[in-house]
């Protein structure tokens, strides 16, 4: 019995210790949106990298937009450009998400939903003018992101989404924690 609970506590540790860590692990994946010309429409074309983009609530699919700061740099943009919303869905646990944004008119009008695998919401909004880089951390994996640039006057877009899938041990050894952690709680009640 003594036995059993020590363990029970050793992998409650390991995996509680290695939630520290998750954010930075297994291989990251970087989105430029280079590959496709301008006014290619978006959706599943990066399914192999484990992300499909879907309509928002406006109901048009994001396309591959012209930066006029930096022409050769084609961004992704809400469609019809700029102004609107998209919806970014991730296939696999991801706990660590960026991506730049820009260019803002002004502070507030821009708003990037984050649900996690659990169905719960963090919502945030640019805070400043021009390009600005978000960047969210999610313990219990982010499965979806809704982009909102419809408050801006003229818009926003994104480029180089960044994230991370974590290695199938590091998730075992997570769930093994969290499910040793919860166990050993239930027993002491």
């Amino acid at each position: 019995m003594k036995t059993h609970f020590k363990a029970l506590a050793g992998l409650a540790v390991l995996g509680l210790a290695t939630m520290g860590s998750v954010a930075n692990a297994g291989p990251m994946t970087t989105i430029t949106f280079d590959e496709f010309a301008v006014g290619t429409v978006i959706s599943d074309q990066y399914k192999n990298r484990g992300v499909l983009f879907s309509k928002g609530k406006n109901g048009n699919f994001p396309i591959i937009a012209d930066d006029g700061a930096m022409p050769n740099s084609p961004v992704l943009s809400p469609n019809p450009p700029y102004a609107g919303d998209f919806d970014i869905e991730f296939l696999r646990s991801t706990t660590w998400v960026s991506f730049e944004s820009g260019f803002w008119d002004a502070v507030g009008t821009g708003i990037v939903d984050v649900y996690d695998f659990l169905g719960n919401l963090t919502s945030y909004t640019n805070v400043g003018l021009g390009v600005e880089t978000f960047e969210f951390h999610q313990a219990a994996g982010i499965r979806r992101i809704v982009f909102d640039s419809s408050n801006d006057p003229a818009g926003a877009d994104i480029d180089n989404l960044t994230f991370n899938v974590p290695e199938p041990g590091t998730l075992f050894l997570l769930g093994a924690g969290l499910l040793g952690a919860f166990r050993l709680g239930s027993r002491r009640t």
